[in-house]
């Protein structure tokens, strides 16, 4: 699929999603020091993660979470949330939801393309980061530190490769220049 289609896919499912979208407010929640954090919000139309801050991973029912009237984070979570609907909810459109899916799919296949865009620049035979995504891998379960270039960004992970589990500060973590991971735990990292 060329990258000429991919971004025609993808700007026409967002003009023709437009009508069906409503702005979100941006709620920031943060975890300091660990502690767990309660945010008030309307949570009515639903809440996603859209900006993780912290090196600490956030994850959904984990180290973040909402209920009817609030956010909450733990764990050293920081992050801002996107609170609202995402959907104008008109009965007898039932073109929206079908509106909505394309585009999805059509976001999705950019994501496809640009993931494999730096997959493809990423040096495999060491691991090492030299874009966006890096492989940092345990082997029988030794401590590895994989380098950063220099101390830009947030890290997460991107994809677990192991069956080992791979939990912040216990089988991986970050200091100033590099990640580790230890106990098998294997996994594609990002930096954002």
């Amino acid at each position: 699929m060329s990258r000429l289609f991919v971004l025609a896919a993808t700007l026409g499912g967002l003009y023709l999603a437009a009508p069906v979208l409503h702005a979100q407010n941006i709620v920031r929640c943060e975890s300091s020091g660990g502690q767990y954090q309660s945010c008030p919000a309307d949570t009515r139309g639903g809440v996603t993660l859209s900006r993780q801050l912290s090196s600490q991973g956030c994850w959904q029912n984990d180290t973040w979470g909402y209920d009817r009237n609030r956010i909450w984070v733990t764990h050293g979570c920081r992050a801002e949330f996107a609170v609202g609907s995402q959907s104008s909810g008109s009965s007898g459109n039932s073109n929206s939801n079908a509106v909505a899916a394309a585009a999805v799919v059509a976001l999705l296949g950019a994501a496809v393309l640009a993931s494999k865009h730096h997959d493809d620049d990423r040096n495999d035979d060491d691991g090492r980061y030299d874009g966006y995504s890096f492989r940092c891998e345990s082997n029988d379960n030794r401590y590895v530190s994989c380098p950063l270039p220099g101390s830009r960004g947030d890290v997460d992970i991107r994809r677990q490769l192991s069956k080992s589990p791979c939990r912040y500060g216990q089988s991986w973590g970050r200091d100033r220049h590099s990640v580790w991971v230890d106990d098998g735990c294997r996994a594609e990292f990002v930096v954002y």
